[in-house]
Formats: C-alpha cells, structure tokens, sequence
C-alpha cells in the first residue's frame, strides 16, 4: 500500500515540479544588498539585475528610509543613480524620486552584466558626474 501511495504522490509531484523549474529558469534575477553611506545609516536599498531582451541587464533599484535630498545635501533636488563598469566610465542612468514615505525606486535597462552601483543626492537629474558623496552603492553582477 505504502508503495502504491508513493507512486502517485511522485508521478504527481515529479511534472508540478519539472514545469515549476522551467518557469524559474526563464525569470532568473539577482538581487543585491546597496550598502549604505555613512550619512544615512538608517536607509536600505536593494537592486535587482535581470535578463532582459538582446542579452541587456533589466535593474530595479528600491530604497526606502532614505532621508530627502536637501537633508542630505543643501543643493540636491534629487537622487541620480550610476553604473560604472569595470574599467569604463560612471555613467547617469536616471534620477530617482522619493514618496512620501520615503521610498524610491528606479527601473532602467544596461547592456553591462557587472559594474558598480551608486546612488548620490544631485541638484538636477541631468548632471554628468556625481558632485556628492554617494548614499548607496553596490557590486552587481547578472547571473542567468
């Protein structure tokens, strides 16, 4: 009886998770702790690195408890996220707004696979270069 009941329970199981696999592989992300600066330790940040189409890297970056950014500096409107791959050129991917609960998030696309994450308060959304220090930053590396 015992053997009977343990072959239905597999020939059950054995497809539900065969088919829960395959869905798995196919939204493959990474998620990565954002350490905090030495400003705001109260904040906690997160990004999550995805595959998207034509092999980029899909990113969803979220914070939460993060003070405005006049607090933390006078000038800044905003906060601007940046890669910077290795060896390359810190790059402006997008500002990001805070709620009113004080939480952000920011999603964007990069053809990099690894690269270094940081998010610094800016006075506009459109600045080259970081011109304070960061609040947040990352190692992130896609994985499939």
């Amino acid at each position: 009886m015992r053997s009977r009941v343990r072959r239905i329970v597999l020939a059950v199981a054995m497809p539900t998770l065969a088919v829960l696999a395959v869905m798995l592989s196919g939204c493959a992300s990474t998620e990565h702790p954002m350490h905090s600066g030495v400003g705001v330790p109260a904040s906690e940040g997160t990004v999550r690195a995805t595959k998207g189409d034509n092999d980029n890297t899909l990113l969803e970056v979220r914070v939460k408890h993060l003070a405005p950014p006049a607090k933390i500096a006078s000038d800044a409107t905003i906060y601007v996220v940046w890669i910077q791959p290795l060896n390359g050129t810190i790059q402006n991917v997008g500002g990001m707004v805070l709620d009113s609960d004080l939480v952000g998030t920011l999603k964007t696309v990069t053809p990099y696979h690894r690269f270094k994450l940081i998010v610094t308060p800016e006075p506009s959304p459109a600045v080259a270069e970081p011109t304070h220090e960061p609040v947040f930053t990352a190692d992130v590396e896609r994985t499939e």
